[in-house]
């Protein structure tokens, strides 16, 4: 009974979210009080744990919400300067093709979501897609699959979590996930590539089109996928997701552009340079050395992505009234995105704090080694509800651990598992298709051909990638796992 009262919570948020009328942080929030009512009324919780888990992660939503305002002011300079269009017409110089696709799915985006994470990315790239010619649907569609690299998302906190968890070192960790991230990795590649290369108005595509279409993907994914691991191993896991999809985008760059990078954008990678960079170096430094508050100032993207915003405005010319109107528009898109998606980590809070969590994963594990099939979906379940790889390491990491030692299998594997399914299932997750949602309607007009963007159009796509990559975990962990202790 204690199963279905803690899924509760989960089944109200999921089922408000398919009235596509209702406010988007409405489903979140009430979804977050049923868990806080359940934890104190049916799991008689100490209020105390409830207001600790609310302390813990009281400094971290005040990250993500000043992260998410950042990002959209600097997407709305870029936009209004103009900015973003001279920068897609450097990157996509074949057009909205397969290429340009996986540059973005495979290198730019995952890129960003290295550096900066919580959404960053989406903010970014979706925009450069729809520059390049995309459907708000498409790009909606091919920015989310660009957040595969979970693990190395922020630099890695999530996988430093599944580190302690499993009592294992950070590199090990790293590359323990890198084998199970070949998944993710190759199925993005294959539904990227079909997705850019069918569009919408050619008809009756040969089948051996779309098959070369899915080896291209198939190889992008697997090359990603080889670069990521040599770098955990050479220097390090932090920085590995950065370094891998900054060799893919130059690499898919050089395809692109017929082996030529010049002539390049100008100024308009100037913003791009200072975010990339000064998060880089921020994320460094903080991780070097101890510098309390000025270390977490400094480390976060939300400084860097402001500061990219007001240098552009010193160079790059803009109308009168979108510069009048920039404050505003920026403010109501931040309301729009940063809310819903502050609840959904609430959500997660709760439900940790609450023991729900807990409730859910251990009566899982009790039963035996049938939960070896369902660790991944217990995995993808915490990266969607939380929207973050940490969140959900934290939320669940204790539990696979435990369940993995009762089983008999190693919890780095497991861990492992845990790491890289969180991490995949964020895509289908419903903070990162609100965003996504959110940055993509205001582009769709009634003569764009195709499907119009939606939370459940996008829902319908991801969401059988995602359960399909599970069932392959799962398969992965009966046949694998065992052979691990």
């Amino acid at each position: 009974m204690g199963l279905f009262i803690a899924v509760v919570p989960v089944l109200v948020t999921l089922l408000l979210l398919a009235f596509g009328r209702i406010p988007a942080a409405i489903p979140p929030l009430l979804g977050t009080i049923s868990a806080a009512i359940i934890a104190l009324w049916y799991f008689d919780t100490p209020v105390d744990n409830l207001v600790t888990a609310w302390n813990d992660t009281f400094w971290t939503l005040v990250k993500v919400l000043a992260i998410i305002g950042g990002g959209v002011l600097l997407s709305g300079v870029m936009d209004r300067t103009g900015a973003q269009r001279r920068l897609a017409g450097w990157l996509s110089a074949g057009g909205p093709g397969v290429a340009s696709a996986l540059l973005m799915a495979h290198g730019v985006v995952p890129f960003l979501e290295t550096v900066t994470g919580f959404g960053v990315s989406v903010l970014i790239g979706l925009p450069l897609l729809l520059s390049f010619g995309f459907t708000p649907y498409r790009a909606a569609l091919l920015t989310l699959l660009g957040l595969m690299i979970g693990p190395w998302g922020s630099m890695g906190p999530g996988t430093l979590i599944a580190a302690d968890a499993a009592g294992a070192p950070l590199t090990d960790m790293g590359l323990v996930s890198g084998w199970m991230n070949l998944i993710p990795f190759v199925i993005s590649g294959i539904a990227v590539a079909l997705i850019a290369g069918k569009g919408y108005t050619a008809k009756d595509i040969p089948r051996r089109r779309k098959i070369f279409w899915a080896l291209i993907g198939t190889g992008s994914g697997i090359i990603l996928w080889g670069f990521t691991m040599a770098a955990n191993l050479l220097l390090g896991t932090p920085v590995a997701g950065a370094v891998a999809t900054l060799v893919m985008s130059v690499l898919w760059l050089l395809v692109i552009r017929r082996g030529r990078l010049t002539p390049g954008p100008g100024r308009s990678l100037v913003p791009y340079l200072i975010l990339l960079v000064g998060t880089i170096i921020g994320q460094l430094l903080y991780r070097s050395f101890e510098l309390g508050v000025f270390g977490e100032i400094v480390s976060s993207p939300a400084l860097w992505s402001t500061t990219a915003a007001l240098t552009a405005l010193t160079f790059m010319q803009m109308e009168p009234g979108d510069a009048q109107a920039l404050p505003k528009a920026s403010l109501l898109m931040w309301w729009a995105v940063a809310i819903p998606t502050a609840l959904y980590v609430l959500l997660g809070v709760m439900m940790a704090g609450g023991g729900l969590a807990d409730e859910i994963a251990g009566s899982l594990a009790a039963l035996g080694p049938v939960y070896l099939f369902l660790m991944p979906f217990v995995a993808g379940l915490s990266g969607y509800i939380t929207a973050s790889g940490t969140g959900a390491n934290a939320m669940f990491g204790a539990t696979q651990v435990s369940a993995a030692q009762g089983l008999g299998v190693s919890p780095l594997w497991a861990m492992g598992l845990q790491n890289s399914a969180a991490g995949w299932a964020i895509i289908a997750g419903p903070a990162r298709i609100e965003l996504a949602y959110r940055m993509a309607h205001v582009y769709q007009r009634d003569d764009t051909p195709g499907p119009a963007v939606s939370r459940g159009a996008l829902l319908k796509v991801l969401l059988p990638i995602v359960l399909f990559s599970l069932v392959l975990w799962g398969i992965v962990a009966v046949i694998f796992l065992p052979m691990t202790s």
